[in-house]
Protein backbone atom coordinates (compact mmCIF):
# COMPACT_ATOMS: atom_id res chain seq x y z
CA UNK A 1 0.00 0.00 0.00
CA UNK A 2 1.79 3.03 -1.24
CA UNK A 3 1.27 6.12 1.38
CA UNK A 4 -0.68 8.11 -1.11
CA UNK A 5 -3.65 5.45 -0.70
CA UNK A 6 -3.22 6.01 3.27
CA UNK A 7 -4.03 9.57 2.79
CA UNK A 8 -6.69 9.19 0.37
CA UNK A 9 -8.24 6.36 2.59
CA UNK A 10 -8.07 8.50 6.06
CA UNK A 11 -9.23 11.68 3.87
CA UNK A 12 -12.38 9.38 2.68
CA UNK A 13 -12.74 8.20 6.53
CA UNK A 14 -12.89 12.34 7.43
CA UNK A 15 -15.38 12.74 4.94
CA UNK A 16 -17.99 9.77 5.32
CA UNK A 17 -17.85 10.71 9.00
CA UNK A 18 -19.14 14.15 8.36
CA UNK A 19 -15.55 16.12 8.79
CA UNK A 20 -15.61 18.50 12.50
CA UNK A 21 -18.71 17.36 13.68
CA UNK A 22 -17.06 13.48 13.41
CA UNK A 23 -13.63 14.58 14.96
CA UNK A 24 -14.91 16.47 17.75
CA UNK A 25 -17.38 13.15 18.91
CA UNK A 26 -14.18 11.02 18.38
CA UNK A 27 -12.39 13.19 20.71
CA UNK A 28 -8.96 15.72 20.11
CA UNK A 29 -7.29 16.58 23.29
CA UNK A 30 -4.60 15.25 24.94
CA UNK A 31 -2.70 13.59 22.62
CA UNK A 32 -0.22 10.67 23.45
CA UNK A 33 1.86 9.56 20.35
CA UNK A 34 3.79 6.41 22.04
CA UNK A 35 4.11 3.22 21.56
CA UNK A 36 2.42 2.12 24.76
CA UNK A 37 -0.70 4.55 23.41
CA UNK A 38 -0.84 2.96 19.84
CA UNK A 39 -1.23 -0.44 21.24
CA UNK A 40 -4.22 0.24 22.89
CA UNK A 41 -5.74 -0.88 19.86
CA UNK A 42 -3.53 -3.93 19.11
CA UNK A 43 -5.27 -6.95 20.04
CA UNK A 44 -3.00 -9.32 21.93
CA UNK A 45 -2.90 -12.40 19.38
CA UNK A 46 -0.27 -9.32 17.68
CA UNK A 47 2.68 -11.69 16.92
CA UNK A 48 5.22 -8.85 16.35
CA UNK A 49 4.75 -4.92 15.75
CA UNK A 50 6.98 -2.28 14.59
CA UNK A 51 6.87 1.43 15.76
CA UNK A 52 8.38 3.97 13.15
CA UNK A 53 8.98 7.84 14.39
CA UNK A 54 7.73 10.66 12.18
CA UNK A 55 9.51 13.25 14.17
CA UNK A 56 12.06 14.68 12.37
CA UNK A 57 14.16 15.97 14.67
CA UNK A 58 15.92 12.17 15.44
CA UNK A 59 16.24 11.71 11.55
CA UNK A 60 17.78 14.87 11.26
CA UNK A 61 20.71 13.44 13.62
CA UNK A 62 21.89 11.77 10.44
CA UNK A 63 22.40 15.26 8.89
CA UNK A 64 26.06 15.31 10.91
CA UNK A 65 27.12 12.27 9.40
CA UNK A 66 28.56 11.86 5.71
CA UNK A 67 30.83 12.28 3.31
CA UNK A 68 29.26 14.90 0.36
CA UNK A 69 28.63 11.87 -2.36
CA UNK A 70 26.35 10.42 1.06
CA UNK A 71 24.88 13.41 1.70
CA UNK A 72 23.92 14.00 -1.76
CA UNK A 73 22.41 10.76 -2.64
CA UNK A 74 20.43 10.67 1.04
CA UNK A 75 19.11 14.21 -0.40
CA UNK A 76 18.23 12.67 -3.83
CA UNK A 77 16.74 10.20 -2.31
CA UNK A 78 14.58 12.05 -0.51
CA UNK A 79 13.69 14.44 -3.61
CA UNK A 80 12.84 11.50 -5.36
CA UNK A 81 10.63 9.67 -3.02
CA UNK A 82 8.54 12.88 -2.13
CA UNK A 83 8.36 13.50 -5.91
CA UNK A 84 7.44 9.59 -6.58
CA UNK A 85 5.08 9.94 -3.78
CA UNK A 86 2.90 12.84 -4.95
CA UNK A 87 3.66 12.38 -8.37
CA UNK A 88 0.70 14.73 -10.33
CA UNK A 89 -0.58 16.72 -6.88
CA UNK A 90 0.23 19.91 -4.99
CA UNK A 91 0.78 18.02 -1.45
CA UNK A 92 3.62 19.11 0.60
CA UNK A 93 5.15 17.08 3.59
CA UNK A 94 5.53 20.12 5.53
CA UNK A 95 2.01 21.97 5.04
CA UNK A 96 0.26 19.49 4.33
CA UNK A 97 1.00 16.34 6.56
CA UNK A 98 3.36 17.35 9.46
CA UNK A 99 0.69 19.44 11.38
CA UNK A 100 -1.16 16.01 11.88
CA UNK A 101 0.81 12.88 11.15
CA UNK A 102 1.71 11.49 13.99
CA UNK A 103 4.15 8.47 14.25
CA UNK A 104 2.84 5.06 12.40
CA UNK A 105 2.76 1.30 14.21
CA UNK A 106 2.07 -1.60 12.27
CA UNK A 107 1.42 -5.11 13.79
CA UNK A 108 1.61 -8.40 11.90
CA UNK A 109 -1.82 -10.58 13.05
CA UNK A 110 -1.98 -14.27 12.98
CA UNK A 111 -2.80 -15.78 9.90
CA UNK A 112 -6.46 -16.63 9.85
CA UNK A 113 -6.09 -20.51 8.47
CA UNK A 114 -3.03 -22.50 6.55
CA UNK A 115 -5.10 -21.99 3.47
CA UNK A 116 -5.28 -17.81 3.64
CA UNK A 117 -1.34 -17.36 3.92
CA UNK A 118 -1.74 -15.03 1.22
CA UNK A 119 -3.98 -12.68 2.62
CA UNK A 120 -2.51 -9.44 4.55
CA UNK A 121 -2.95 -9.46 8.41
CA UNK A 122 -1.63 -6.51 8.77
CA UNK A 123 -2.76 -3.56 10.54
CA UNK A 124 -1.44 -0.17 10.64
CA UNK A 125 -2.04 2.30 13.23
CA UNK A 126 -1.63 5.96 12.46
CA UNK A 127 -1.37 8.53 15.34
CA UNK A 128 -3.62 11.51 14.85
CA UNK A 129 -1.83 14.74 16.35
CA UNK A 130 -4.19 17.34 15.61
CA UNK A 131 -7.65 16.19 13.80
CA UNK A 132 -8.36 20.04 12.49
CA UNK A 133 -5.02 19.89 10.56
CA UNK A 134 -6.42 16.48 9.37
CA UNK A 135 -9.35 17.89 8.27
CA UNK A 136 -8.13 20.86 6.71
CA UNK A 137 -5.91 18.69 4.57
CA UNK A 138 -8.70 16.27 3.85
CA UNK A 139 -10.95 19.23 2.32
CA UNK A 140 -7.98 20.12 0.10
CA UNK A 141 -7.30 16.58 -1.27
CA UNK A 142 -10.92 15.84 -1.73
CA UNK A 143 -10.31 19.06 -4.69
CA UNK A 144 -7.24 17.69 -6.09
CA UNK A 145 -8.03 14.12 -6.17
CA UNK A 146 -10.13 11.05 -7.24
CA UNK A 147 -11.27 9.28 -3.86
CA UNK A 148 -12.08 5.53 -4.00
CA UNK A 149 -15.98 4.04 -3.76
CA UNK A 150 -16.83 3.99 0.13
CA UNK A 151 -19.52 1.98 1.78
CA UNK A 152 -20.08 1.78 5.42
CA UNK A 153 -19.84 -0.85 8.17
CA UNK A 154 -21.48 -0.82 11.63
CA UNK A 155 -18.90 -2.97 13.90
CA UNK A 156 -19.58 -2.75 17.53
CA UNK A 157 -20.98 0.72 17.80
CA UNK A 158 -18.48 2.35 15.36
CA UNK A 159 -18.79 2.74 11.51
CA UNK A 160 -15.78 1.36 9.46
CA UNK A 161 -14.83 2.51 6.08
CA UNK A 162 -14.78 0.12 3.24
CA UNK A 163 -12.86 2.16 0.44
CA UNK A 164 -12.11 0.57 -2.72
CA UNK A 165 -9.11 2.43 -4.32
CA UNK A 166 -7.83 1.52 -8.27
CA UNK A 167 -8.82 -2.21 -7.55
CA UNK A 168 -7.69 -2.69 -4.04
CA UNK A 169 -9.92 -2.82 -0.86
CA UNK A 170 -9.05 -1.24 2.34
CA UNK A 171 -10.45 -0.88 5.73
CA UNK A 172 -10.71 1.60 8.20
CA UNK A 173 -11.95 3.20 11.36
CA UNK A 174 -10.95 6.03 13.33
CA UNK A 175 -10.58 5.22 17.32
CA UNK A 176 -9.76 8.76 19.24
CA UNK A 177 -6.13 9.92 17.84
CA UNK A 178 -6.10 7.01 15.75
CA UNK A 179 -6.54 6.07 12.35
CA UNK A 180 -6.52 2.15 12.01
CA UNK A 181 -6.17 0.76 8.54
CA UNK A 182 -6.07 -2.97 6.90
CA UNK A 183 -6.18 -4.34 3.43
CA UNK A 184 -8.90 -7.17 5.44
CA UNK A 185 -11.91 -6.39 7.69
CA UNK A 186 -11.51 -8.35 10.41
CA UNK A 187 -7.78 -7.04 12.01
CA UNK A 188 -9.69 -3.71 12.08
CA UNK A 189 -12.78 -5.42 13.83
CA UNK A 190 -10.13 -6.55 16.60
CA UNK A 191 -8.97 -3.28 16.73
CA UNK A 192 -12.20 -1.99 17.75
CA UNK A 193 -12.80 -4.93 20.14
CA UNK A 194 -9.16 -3.82 22.33
CA UNK A 195 -10.34 -0.33 21.72
CA UNK A 196 -13.53 -1.16 23.72
CA UNK A 197 -11.94 -2.70 26.06
CA UNK A 198 -10.81 -6.96 24.89
CA UNK A 199 -7.33 -7.40 25.53
CA UNK A 200 -5.02 -5.41 24.07
CA UNK A 201 -1.15 -5.62 23.78
CA UNK A 202 -1.32 -2.60 26.16
CA UNK A 203 -3.44 -4.62 28.82
CA UNK A 204 -1.72 -7.85 28.87
CA UNK A 205 0.79 -7.69 31.84
CA UNK A 206 4.37 -8.70 31.03
CA UNK A 207 3.73 -7.88 27.18
CA UNK A 208 2.23 -4.23 28.31
CA UNK A 209 6.39 -3.62 30.20
CA UNK A 210 7.71 -4.44 26.71
CA UNK A 211 5.84 -0.93 25.47
CA UNK A 212 6.15 1.32 28.66
CA UNK A 213 10.11 0.23 29.75
CA UNK A 214 12.67 2.40 28.13
CA UNK A 215 15.34 0.98 25.75
CA UNK A 216 17.80 3.49 26.59
CA UNK A 217 18.10 4.79 22.79
CA UNK A 218 19.06 8.42 22.64
CA UNK A 219 17.05 9.35 19.48
CA UNK A 220 14.85 6.52 18.67
CA UNK A 221 13.49 6.05 14.91
CA UNK A 222 12.33 2.47 14.82
CA UNK A 223 11.26 -0.16 17.01
CA UNK A 224 10.09 -3.71 17.16
CA UNK A 225 8.02 -5.61 19.15
CA UNK A 226 7.92 -9.80 19.86
CA UNK A 227 5.33 -10.00 22.65
CA UNK A 228 5.50 -14.34 22.00
CA UNK A 229 8.86 -15.13 20.14
CA UNK A 230 8.02 -18.78 19.99
CA UNK A 231 4.40 -17.79 18.65
CA UNK A 232 6.25 -15.42 15.94
CA UNK A 233 8.73 -17.81 14.68
CA UNK A 234 5.87 -20.94 14.23
CA UNK A 235 4.08 -17.95 12.10
CA UNK A 236 6.42 -16.47 10.38
CA UNK A 237 7.35 -20.48 9.12
CA UNK A 238 3.73 -20.99 8.38
CA UNK A 239 3.49 -17.93 6.02
CA UNK A 240 6.58 -19.58 4.17
CA UNK A 241 5.23 -23.06 2.83
CA UNK A 242 8.87 -23.41 1.06
CA UNK A 243 9.90 -23.57 5.21
CA UNK A 244 9.70 -27.15 6.46
CA UNK A 245 8.15 -27.60 10.02
CA UNK A 246 10.43 -27.04 12.69
CA UNK A 247 11.32 -30.26 14.80
CA UNK A 248 9.92 -30.97 17.90
CA UNK A 249 12.87 -30.10 19.84
CA UNK A 250 13.58 -26.84 18.39
CA UNK A 251 10.39 -25.45 19.29
CA UNK A 252 11.20 -26.65 22.72
CA UNK A 253 14.31 -24.79 22.53
CA UNK A 254 12.59 -21.75 21.58
CA UNK A 255 10.81 -21.59 25.10
CA UNK A 256 13.35 -19.93 26.46
CA UNK A 257 12.77 -16.83 24.77
CA UNK A 258 9.76 -15.57 25.84
CA UNK A 259 9.72 -11.90 24.22
CA UNK A 260 12.15 -9.77 22.00
CA UNK A 261 11.92 -5.79 21.62
CA UNK A 262 14.33 -4.15 19.21
CA UNK A 263 15.16 -0.46 18.38
CA UNK A 264 17.36 1.96 16.09
CA UNK A 265 18.35 5.00 17.62
CA UNK A 266 20.81 8.08 16.68
CA UNK A 267 23.65 9.23 18.67
CA UNK A 268 26.58 11.73 18.41
CA UNK A 269 28.91 8.42 17.00
CA UNK A 270 26.49 6.87 14.73
CA UNK A 271 23.01 4.35 14.13
CA UNK A 272 22.95 2.40 17.47
CA UNK A 273 20.62 -1.29 16.92
CA UNK A 274 19.36 -2.47 20.41
CA UNK A 275 17.97 -6.10 21.12
CA UNK A 276 16.76 -6.82 24.58
CA UNK A 277 15.41 -10.79 25.05
CA UNK A 278 13.62 -11.55 27.99
CA UNK A 279 14.37 -15.37 28.80
CA UNK A 280 13.66 -17.98 31.14
CA UNK A 281 16.55 -18.71 33.14
CA UNK A 282 16.42 -22.13 33.75
CA UNK A 283 16.04 -22.87 30.18
CA UNK A 284 19.57 -21.59 29.57
CA UNK A 285 21.99 -24.10 29.40
CA UNK A 286 24.86 -21.79 28.55
CA UNK A 287 25.64 -19.04 32.14
CA UNK A 288 26.57 -16.27 31.20
CA UNK A 289 30.50 -15.21 31.58
CA UNK A 290 32.52 -11.51 30.94
CA UNK A 291 34.70 -12.04 28.55
CA UNK A 292 38.49 -11.02 30.24
CA UNK A 293 39.29 -9.01 26.68
CA UNK A 294 43.06 -9.90 27.56
CA UNK A 295 43.77 -11.47 24.03
CA UNK A 296 42.81 -8.09 22.39
CA UNK A 297 45.92 -6.90 22.81
CA UNK A 298 47.97 -9.73 20.71
CA UNK A 299 46.47 -8.42 17.83
CA UNK A 300 47.88 -5.87 15.87
CA UNK A 301 45.96 -1.91 15.60
CA UNK A 302 45.90 -2.58 11.49
CA UNK A 303 43.56 -5.19 12.30
CA UNK A 304 40.20 -4.99 10.21
CA UNK A 305 37.98 -7.33 11.68
CA UNK A 306 37.39 -8.93 14.52
CA UNK A 307 35.51 -11.66 16.70
CA UNK A 308 35.95 -12.59 20.82
CA UNK A 309 34.82 -14.70 22.80
CA UNK A 310 35.65 -17.37 25.27
CA UNK A 311 34.01 -20.74 26.24
CA UNK A 312 34.00 -22.82 23.44
CA UNK A 313 34.57 -26.06 25.26
CA UNK A 314 31.38 -25.44 27.32
CA UNK A 315 29.32 -24.26 24.27
CA UNK A 316 30.62 -27.80 22.64
CA UNK A 317 29.21 -29.51 25.74
CA UNK A 318 25.19 -27.82 25.87
CA UNK A 319 25.61 -28.45 22.07
CA UNK A 320 25.97 -32.23 22.77
CA UNK A 321 23.31 -32.31 25.75
CA UNK A 322 20.60 -30.87 23.43
CA UNK A 323 21.58 -33.30 20.31
CA UNK A 324 19.86 -35.85 23.16
CA UNK A 325 16.73 -34.51 22.68
CA UNK A 326 17.14 -32.98 19.19
CA UNK A 327 17.78 -35.92 16.08
CA UNK A 328 18.08 -33.66 13.13
CA UNK A 329 21.77 -31.88 15.68
CA UNK A 330 22.45 -35.08 16.54
CA UNK A 331 22.67 -36.50 13.45
CA UNK A 332 25.12 -33.25 12.37
CA UNK A 333 27.25 -34.15 15.73
CA UNK A 334 27.42 -37.80 14.79
CA UNK A 335 28.67 -36.95 11.07
CA UNK A 336 31.21 -34.35 12.59
CA UNK A 337 32.41 -36.98 15.05
CA UNK A 338 33.07 -39.91 12.48
CA UNK A 339 34.96 -37.77 10.07
CA UNK A 340 36.96 -36.68 13.27
CA UNK A 341 37.22 -40.34 13.57
CA UNK A 342 38.79 -41.49 10.44
CA UNK A 343 41.44 -38.96 11.08
CA UNK A 344 42.35 -40.31 14.81
CA UNK A 345 40.92 -37.64 16.63
CA UNK A 346 38.79 -37.25 19.50
CA UNK A 347 36.21 -34.45 18.87
CA UNK A 348 34.51 -34.06 22.48
CA UNK A 349 38.76 -33.93 23.60
CA UNK A 350 41.16 -33.60 20.69
CA UNK A 351 39.18 -30.79 19.05
CA UNK A 352 37.03 -29.10 21.68
CA UNK A 353 38.24 -30.49 24.72
CA UNK A 354 41.02 -27.91 25.81
CA UNK A 355 39.23 -24.77 23.95
CA UNK A 356 38.49 -23.84 27.53
CA UNK A 357 39.71 -19.83 27.59
CA UNK A 358 39.07 -16.64 25.04
CA UNK A 359 38.96 -16.95 21.44
CA UNK A 360 39.48 -14.48 18.71
CA UNK A 361 39.33 -14.58 15.12
CA UNK A 362 40.89 -11.86 12.99
CA UNK A 363 41.51 -10.44 9.69
CA UNK A 364 44.41 -8.36 8.99
CA UNK A 365 45.11 -6.45 6.14
CA UNK A 366 47.98 -7.61 3.89
CA UNK A 367 49.67 -7.33 0.56
CA UNK A 368 52.80 -9.49 0.38
CA UNK A 369 53.39 -13.63 -0.36
CA UNK A 370 50.33 -15.99 -0.93
CA UNK A 371 47.98 -12.53 0.39
CA UNK A 372 49.11 -10.58 -2.27
CA UNK A 373 46.31 -11.48 -4.81
CA UNK A 374 43.60 -11.07 -2.27
CA UNK A 375 44.85 -8.00 0.47
CA UNK A 376 44.37 -10.13 3.70
CA UNK A 377 44.60 -12.90 5.87
CA UNK A 378 43.07 -14.64 8.77
CA UNK A 379 44.47 -15.56 12.51
CA UNK A 380 42.66 -17.67 15.12
CA UNK A 381 44.35 -17.41 18.47
CA UNK A 382 43.17 -20.00 21.46
CA UNK A 383 43.58 -19.16 25.07
CA UNK A 384 44.30 -22.69 26.94
CA UNK A 385 44.35 -24.44 30.39
CA UNK A 386 45.63 -27.67 28.19
CA UNK A 387 48.74 -27.01 26.58
CA UNK A 388 50.04 -30.46 26.04
CA UNK A 389 46.24 -32.01 24.49
CA UNK A 390 46.41 -29.04 22.01
CA UNK A 391 50.04 -29.43 20.67
CA UNK A 392 49.27 -33.47 20.72
CA UNK A 393 46.14 -32.82 18.12
CA UNK A 394 48.80 -30.08 15.95
CA UNK A 395 51.18 -33.01 15.94
CA UNK A 396 48.14 -35.46 14.63
CA UNK A 397 47.67 -32.58 11.84
CA UNK A 398 50.68 -32.48 10.64
CA UNK A 399 51.10 -35.64 10.05
CA UNK A 400 47.61 -35.92 8.20
CA UNK A 401 48.90 -32.74 6.24
CA UNK A 402 52.78 -34.68 5.15
CA UNK A 403 50.38 -37.49 4.04
CA UNK A 404 48.55 -35.22 1.61
CA UNK A 405 51.37 -33.82 0.14
CA UNK A 406 52.23 -30.28 2.61
CA UNK A 407 55.30 -29.35 3.55
CA UNK A 408 55.11 -29.60 7.85
CA UNK A 409 58.46 -27.50 8.71
CA UNK A 410 59.44 -26.43 11.96
CA UNK A 411 60.99 -22.71 11.79
CA UNK A 412 62.17 -19.71 13.69
CA UNK A 413 60.10 -16.63 12.91
CA UNK A 414 61.14 -13.44 15.24
CA UNK A 415 63.26 -15.77 17.44
CA UNK A 416 60.19 -17.86 18.35
CA UNK A 417 59.39 -21.45 17.26
CA UNK A 418 57.07 -21.70 14.52
CA UNK A 419 55.63 -24.80 12.61
CA UNK A 420 54.59 -23.66 8.66
CA UNK A 421 52.70 -25.87 6.32
CA UNK A 422 54.09 -24.86 2.61
CA UNK A 423 52.28 -26.17 -0.66
CA UNK A 424 55.65 -26.52 -3.30
CA UNK A 425 55.13 -23.60 -5.61
CA UNK A 426 52.97 -21.91 -3.91
CA UNK A 427 54.46 -20.98 -0.41
CA UNK A 428 53.58 -21.00 3.03
CA UNK A 429 49.92 -20.92 3.77
CA UNK A 430 49.47 -21.76 7.19
CA UNK A 431 51.73 -21.41 10.14
CA UNK A 432 50.89 -21.90 13.64
CA UNK A 433 53.02 -21.02 17.56
CA UNK A 434 52.37 -19.89 20.80
CA UNK A 435 52.72 -16.37 21.75
CA UNK A 436 52.86 -17.25 25.51
CA UNK A 437 52.11 -20.37 27.69
CA UNK A 438 48.70 -20.56 27.09
CA UNK A 439 48.14 -18.73 24.10
CA UNK A 440 47.74 -20.53 20.26
CA UNK A 441 48.08 -18.98 17.01
CA UNK A 442 46.95 -19.89 14.11
CA UNK A 443 47.60 -17.97 10.85
CA UNK A 444 46.61 -18.55 6.94
CA UNK A 445 49.59 -16.64 4.76
CA UNK A 446 53.27 -16.35 6.18
CA UNK A 447 52.79 -12.71 6.18
CA UNK A 448 50.34 -13.28 9.30
CA UNK A 449 53.05 -15.36 10.93
CA UNK A 450 55.35 -12.69 10.98
CA UNK A 451 52.70 -9.64 11.68
CA UNK A 452 51.36 -11.94 14.80
CA UNK A 453 55.05 -12.93 16.23
CA UNK A 454 55.90 -9.00 16.25
CA UNK A 455 55.19 -7.28 19.92
CA UNK A 456 52.04 -4.90 18.60
CA UNK A 457 53.04 -1.11 18.86
CA UNK A 458 50.41 -0.33 19.18
CA UNK A 459 48.14 -3.02 19.68
CA UNK A 460 44.52 -3.10 18.34
CA UNK A 461 43.23 -2.21 21.97
CA UNK A 462 45.23 0.71 21.65
CA UNK A 463 44.22 1.87 18.42
CA UNK A 464 41.68 5.07 18.09
CA UNK A 465 39.20 3.30 15.89
CA UNK A 466 38.67 0.22 18.55
CA UNK A 467 38.67 2.31 21.28
CA UNK A 468 35.67 5.23 19.92
CA UNK A 469 33.61 1.71 19.03
CA UNK A 470 34.11 -0.26 21.95
CA UNK A 471 33.70 2.95 24.37
CA UNK A 472 30.34 2.77 23.16
CA UNK A 473 29.10 -0.38 23.95
CA UNK A 474 28.77 -2.20 27.64
CA UNK A 475 31.92 -2.75 29.03
CA UNK A 476 30.82 -5.97 30.99
CA UNK A 477 30.05 -8.45 27.69
CA UNK A 478 30.61 -11.74 26.42
CA UNK A 479 33.13 -10.71 23.38
CA UNK A 480 33.28 -8.01 20.73
CA UNK A 481 32.38 -8.34 17.10
CA UNK A 482 34.45 -5.32 15.24
CA UNK A 483 35.08 -4.15 11.70
CA UNK A 484 37.14 -1.01 10.76
CA UNK A 485 35.11 -0.21 7.76
CA UNK A 486 38.06 2.58 7.05
CA UNK A 487 40.86 -0.03 6.56
CA UNK A 488 37.78 -2.42 4.87
CA UNK A 489 37.41 -0.43 1.90
CA UNK A 490 40.27 0.55 1.30
CA UNK A 491 41.39 -3.33 0.69
CA UNK A 492 37.82 -3.57 -1.42
CA UNK A 493 38.65 -0.70 -3.25
CA UNK A 494 42.24 -1.86 -4.14
CA UNK A 495 41.06 -5.17 -4.89
CA UNK A 496 38.47 -3.97 -7.31
CA UNK A 497 41.00 -1.50 -9.17
CA UNK A 498 43.79 -4.32 -9.54
CA UNK A 499 41.25 -7.13 -10.41
CA UNK A 500 39.04 -4.35 -13.12
CA UNK A 501 41.26 -1.29 -14.15
CA UNK A 502 39.34 -0.85 -16.89
CA UNK A 503 35.75 -1.71 -15.91
CA UNK A 504 33.34 1.38 -17.05
CA UNK A 505 31.86 3.64 -14.12
CA UNK A 506 29.58 1.47 -11.89
CA UNK A 507 25.63 1.02 -11.90
CA UNK A 508 23.77 3.35 -10.22
CA UNK A 509 22.87 1.05 -7.33
CA UNK A 510 26.80 -0.09 -7.15
CA UNK A 511 27.36 3.69 -6.76
CA UNK A 512 24.50 3.43 -4.06
CA UNK A 513 26.37 1.12 -2.35
CA UNK A 514 29.78 2.13 -1.90
CA UNK A 515 29.04 5.74 -0.90
CA UNK A 516 27.19 4.26 1.93
CA UNK A 517 29.98 2.00 2.86
CA UNK A 518 32.62 4.91 1.92
CA UNK A 519 31.01 6.99 5.15
CA UNK A 520 30.73 4.00 7.48
CA UNK A 521 33.84 4.16 10.09
CA UNK A 522 33.13 1.43 11.78
CA UNK A 523 30.62 -1.60 13.19
CA UNK A 524 30.50 -2.57 16.51
CA UNK A 525 29.03 -5.05 18.75
CA UNK A 526 28.52 -7.10 21.81
CA UNK A 527 26.29 -9.40 23.54
CA UNK A 528 25.29 -8.55 27.51
CA UNK A 529 23.08 -8.97 30.58
CA UNK A 530 21.42 -6.91 32.99
CA UNK A 531 20.44 -10.07 34.94
CA UNK A 532 20.19 -13.93 34.39
CA UNK A 533 16.35 -13.47 32.86
CA UNK A 534 17.49 -9.74 30.41
CA UNK A 535 19.83 -10.81 27.41
CA UNK A 536 21.15 -8.02 25.42
CA UNK A 537 22.57 -7.50 21.89
CA UNK A 538 23.87 -3.94 20.88
CA UNK A 539 25.62 -2.80 17.83
CA UNK A 540 26.90 0.60 16.90
CA UNK A 541 27.72 1.94 13.44
CA UNK A 542 29.99 4.64 13.38
CA UNK A 543 30.10 7.39 10.39
CA UNK A 544 32.41 9.52 9.10
CA UNK A 545 31.70 13.23 10.06
CA UNK A 546 30.18 15.10 7.87
CA UNK A 547 32.39 17.22 5.24
CA UNK A 548 31.97 19.70 2.74
CA UNK A 549 32.57 19.56 -0.82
Amino acid sequence: MSFKKFLIIGTTLVAVGGGAAYLYAQGFWGVVDTPAASAKVIPDEAVMVGFISTNPKPWMQLQQFGTPELQTLVNQSLENLQAETFKDSQISYEEDLKPWLGNVMVAVLPTPSPEAVDDSNLLTVITIKNKFSLLRFANQLKTEEKLGKTEEIDYNGLTIVETIDEGQTFYSVVLRQHLVISEELKPVQLAIDSYKGEPSLASEGNIAKLFSQDMELLNPVAKFYIPDYTTFVQEMVANNPGVAPLPPATLEQLQAFKSVKMGVGIDDVGIRLKTIANVEPSDIQVEFQPNPGQIISQFPASTMMLLTGNGIRQGWETMSQSAQTDPQLQQGLNSLRSAANSINLDVDQDIFGWMDGEFAIGVIPSTEGILAPIGFGGVIVFQTSDRATAQATLTQLNTLAQQNTIQVSPTTVQGQSVTEWTIPGQGTWLGYGWLDQNSLFIAIGEPMVETMLVNPEPSLDQSDSFIRLTEALPESNSGYFYLDMDKTMTVVNDFIENTTPDTPEPAPDTQTALAILNSVQGIGGTVTQDNPSTHIFEMIVTFEPKTEN
